[in-house]
């Protein structure tokens, strides 16, 4: 019937869907708990593995830096092994890993040495007494899960190793041996700087006595002996007259007065100034001297020895201060004189004038003629030194003190003296005593470091190559060595730029190493004053002043050079008048330090220059290397 109602068919379904909807729900449950476990699952992995990374990343990085430390604490000189352990130890307990502590066993911790071997550090264990150069350290630290408990896993431990190295290093020195490296020890600095002229005087060659002379200091009348202020001739060259003067007053300071030296004997031209040709010490001197077959001076040659008004001639002045001072004998001619009572002694034209032809030289300027005291005479009338600009009243002066100045002021390259290498001129000696410091640092190490060395003056050069143990020593005491070598030992000048033109040539090419970490260590008493072209300042003030601009230019330009060449660049002033300026800009350019050893008192700029060269030995790199 149209409208009616299918009661059967309604009944029928009626009957079958709860059935049908129970097993749906049966399955629905089913992989709801499916799915549920792959989210957990998930989350675990998510989670978990999440965790897990971040615990293992910073697990890494305390094994990274706990190893960095520790081989940094090898660069130590005492006990170096322990402190690496310590270093180690205190750095893990210091530090957590993602919010917990760590323990780091002793075990862990593994000292050894590494080889470059094919471009790769290869680590091996050694004992403590072997001089380690690295360490290994290996952490482990066991986490509980979040969620991966669900899927039966409730701990995961977890593993670090890192091994550190300290760099082997390729070291270039570059000392500068220009002329100023003994101007601390020079009379011209006395009123500034505690100058140590007396130790450089001490030990220069001593002077042998004349065979033809003889003289003793006793019969000297007026001059003070008490060893209270005036010291006995102990140490150093003297020469005539110089052997009764002895040194005289050993401190030269602020305070000191060259006019009451009794150290020196005021014999200037023309009698002008203080003056002791009158005086009863050479008097008393020149009477009691007594030549070979027991000649002596007549009465008529000490007149015309002590004769002033024969000062017209600057020549013969000079001649005649060398007689007056014991240096050379004079054979006047003169009737009755000493030369007549020597056998094969020259004659002289009978006048009252000193003539080259008329003398005998009778000390030794060293291993050199005789008449090179006539150059000292010269140079020691002049008003033009640096010594009679501190006060004139050194010129005209001679004895050890001004002798000794005359070396170091006009006589200082190797060529004209090398006797003054083995004296202790400051700053160079206190170069010299840093740098063997920093040699018996490195050697102390027994590690893989090799140094050069390279010196300038006007003329940069390598001196000595890139060597390491156990011939270290070359670089201060071998045939080639610093304490060899002297202020203004090839030329003066300071020729910064090329100097530090040379290290970067010594440390690009073989035997320098790639992997080795490349360090420049220059040393300066004064500013650059050549520039690229090898011009030094001259002409008018402006042009001068152009040429020093170029050299500092220069200089600069070569330190960004080696820093683009990955060298770092260690700047050290000293001495007193050091341009610790350009260290600083140097130092600044070269990733480097600025370090400064420029007191006024040598014995302070001493000190401090050989702590910071020691600290430069154990200044060492370090670097992960797994």
């Amino acid at each position: 019937m149209s409208g009616s109602l299918d009661f059967r068919s309604w009944a029928d379904r009626r009957d079958g869907a709860p059935r049908v909807r129970s097993r749906r729900k049966a399955v629905v449950a089913v992989q709801v708990m499916v799915l549920l476990t792959a989210l957990m699952g998930m989350a675990a992995l998510t989670v978990d593995i999440g965790y897990l990374w971040n615990v293992r990343a910073d697990l890494q990085r305390t094994a990274d830096a706990a190893a960095l430390a520790a081989a940094a604490s090898l660069a130590e000189l005492d006990s170096p092994a322990d402190k690496a352990r310590l270093e180690a130890t205190e750095f893990v307990q210091n530090n957590d890993v993602f919010n917990e502590g760590v323990t780091l066993a002793v075990n862990d911790i593994e000292l050894g040495r590494s080889t470059l071997v094919d471009g790769q550090y290869q680590f091996e264990g050694v004992g403590d007494d072997q001089f380690p150069d690295s360490v290994r350290i290996r952490l482990s630290v066991t986490r509980q899960l979040f969620f991966a408990p669900v899927l039966g896993k409730h701990y995961k431990t977890l593993e670090a190793e890192a091994t550190a190295l300290l760099v082997p290093r390729d070291i270039a020195i570059v000392c500068d041996l220009s002329a100023s490296h003994n101007d601390d020890s020079e009379l011209g600095a006395y009123a500034d700087t505690t100058i140590n002229i007396w130790d450089v005087w001490g030990k220069l060659p001593g002077g042998s006595d004349s065979a033809e002379t003889t003289w003793t200091p006793e019969s000297l009348v007026g001059v003070p002996v008490d060893e209270n202020n005036f010291h006995p001739q102990t140490a150093g060259p003297a020469y005539g007259y110089f052997r009764n003067l002895k040194w005289g007053e050993e401190d030269v300071t602020a305070g000191y007065s060259p006019a009451a030296d009794a150290g020196l004997i005021h014999l200037p031209r023309y009698g002008t100034g203080t003056s002791d040709w009158a005086g009863a010490d050479l008097a008393t001197y020149l009477d009691n001297l007594t030549f070979a077959n027991n000649a002596q001076y007549s009465a008529t040659e000490l007149t015309q020895i002590k004769n002033t008004a024969l000062h017209s001639n600057s020549t013969r002045y000079r001649r005649q201060v060398a007689v007056a001072l014991g240096l050379a004998r004079w054979n006047s001619g003169k009737a009755g004189g000493a030369w007549a009572s020597i056998p094969g002694s020259p004659s002289g034209n009978g006048d009252n004038n000193v003539d080259s032809s008329e003398l005998t030289w009778l000390e030794p300027y060293f291993d050199e003629p005789g008449d090179r005291w006539l150059d000292y005479i010269y140079w020691d009338t002049s008003s033009t030194t640096r010594m009679a600009g501190a006060n004139t009243q050194f010129q005209n002066a001679f004895g050890p003190k001004t002798f000794t100045n005359y070396l170091l002021e006009s006589r200082w390259s190797n060529a004209d003296t090398p006797e003054l290498a083995g004296t202790p001129h400051q700053p160079m000696q206190a170069v010299k005593d840093a740098v063997e410091e920093l040699v018996s640092v490195v050697s102390q190490f027994e590690n893989d470091d090799q140094i050069s060395l390279e010196v300038y003056g006007y003329t940069a050069l390598h001196r000595v190559p890139l060597t390491s143990r156990p011939h270290l020593d070359d670089i201060t005491t071998g045939p080639n060595g610093l304490s060899n070598m002297q202020a203004g030992h090839i030329d003066g000048w300071t020729n910064i730029g090329g100097g530090l033109e040379r290290a970067i040539e010594t440390l690009t090419e073989e035997p320098a190493r790639p992997a080795a970490h490349k360090m420049i260590v220059l040393l300066t008493d004064g500013q650059a004053n050549i520039n690229e072209a090898g011009q030094w300042p001259s002409g008018s003030y402006a042009d001068q002043q152009e040429i020093l601009e170029e050299a500092r230019q220069y200089t600069l330009n070569q330190a960004a050079i080696a820093a683009g060449l990955g060298m770092r660049i260690f700047g050290v002033a000293v001495g007193a008048n050091a341009d610790s300026e350009l260290m600083d800009q140097v130092a600044a350019i070269g990733n480097g330090e600025s370090l400064t050893a420029t007191s006024n008192d040598i014995s302070e700029y001493q000190a401090a220059l050989e702590e910071i060269f020691i600290r430069l030995g154990g200044k060492r790199p370090v670097e992960l290397i797994n």
